[in-house]
């Protein structure tokens, strides 16, 4: 009989490991840590100069940087903390250039984010490592429509009351283990999509950045079509095309960015049966350098 719970963690990783619609992030050469200065990313309040690429709650304006604090709890009950710098490096017409520093390995990753009039089109999807205990694998994406964040005036002529979503396809494998067992998802051509809804804005909330009082509350439920889904459940080897959807809660400062970013839901379909997957783990805002 299958389990009513699948103890499985997801943490959607702030780590870049996709690319945009021009193709796969280019990994760089492993760095010393300390090349990326701390005390230069400590919070302070922007100077808001429009940009092609100046979003309201994605501002990649040149050298804006973020560092955040991941956080997933194991199964033994202890929580991993890390960390990752993200710097915006070059901007151009109508898109821009961010890079990923993960202070565990040393190692930065590239990709490219495309924008028009302070709306984000398409991201690099950098908020979208699935992680099924121990993983490893690669998944491409491809935009295909939509927004990823309005722009400030788009959230004006709405009064704060919108909802939108974003189209991706996804190709690629991502193997994982869970109590021994192999894990292989598969996605091919794969429909990716995301809805998202403001619920709430003037929210007040702590993250290691300091107090922030002018947050909006923005859910987004991200929904994958996976082509193949390989394990053993119950000593039986299965292998299915399912639905995977996730359900995130999102804080966000207006011209300083992501704030924070916890799991509210996951759920898997199983021979027609949806079951909620154990999620655990968030993502906070430790320091921010915006300069323009």
């Amino acid at each position: 009989m299958m389990k009513n719970k699948t103890s499985i963690s997801i943490l959607l990783f702030f780590l870049v490991i996709s690319g945009s619609s021009c193709g796969k992030p280019e990994p760089q050469p492993a760095i010393e840590v300390t090349e990326i200065n701390r005390s230069n990313l400590e919070a302070t309040q922007p100077v808001f100069q429009q940009g092609p690429c100046d979003n309201i709650f994605y501002p990649l304006a040149l050298d804006n940087q973020w560092i955040y604090q991941l956080q997933i709890e194991g199964e033994d009950g202890q929580s991993e903390i890390s960390e990752l710098g993200l710097t915006v490096s070059e901007v151009n017409q109508s898109s821009a250039i961010l890079a990923a520093l993960d202070y565990d390995t040393g190692i930065v990753t590239q990709s490219t984010a495309e924008c028009k009039d302070g709306s984000i089109l398409n991201f690099p999807m950098t908020e979208m490592n699935l992680v099924f205990g121990e993983v490893s694998g690669d998944l491409q994406f491809k935009y295909n429509s939509g927004v990823f964040m309005p722009s400030q005036t788009d959230f004006e002529v709405e009064n704060w009351i919108n909802t939108w979503e974003t189209d991706f396809t996804a190709s690629g494998v991502i193997n994982g283990s869970y109590d021994n067992e192999t894990i292989t998802v598969v996605l091919s051509d794969s429909s990716v999509k995301m809805s998202w809804q403001v619920k709430e804005r003037d929210v007040t909330i702590q993250v290691p950045a300091g107090d922030f009082h002018d947050v909006v509350l923005i859910k987004r439920t991200l929904t994958f079509e996976v082509s193949s889904l390989k394990t053993i459940l119950e000593s039986e080897e299965i292998d299915i095309s399912t639905t995977l959807i996730l359900t995130s809660n999102m804080w966000y400062s207006p011209f300083t960015g992501l704030l924070k970013q916890e799991i509210d839901s996951a759920t898997i379909s199983l021979y027609g049966i949806n079951f909620p997957i154990e999620s655990t783990g968030k993502i906070e805002l430790k320091s921010s350098n915006i300069i323009k």
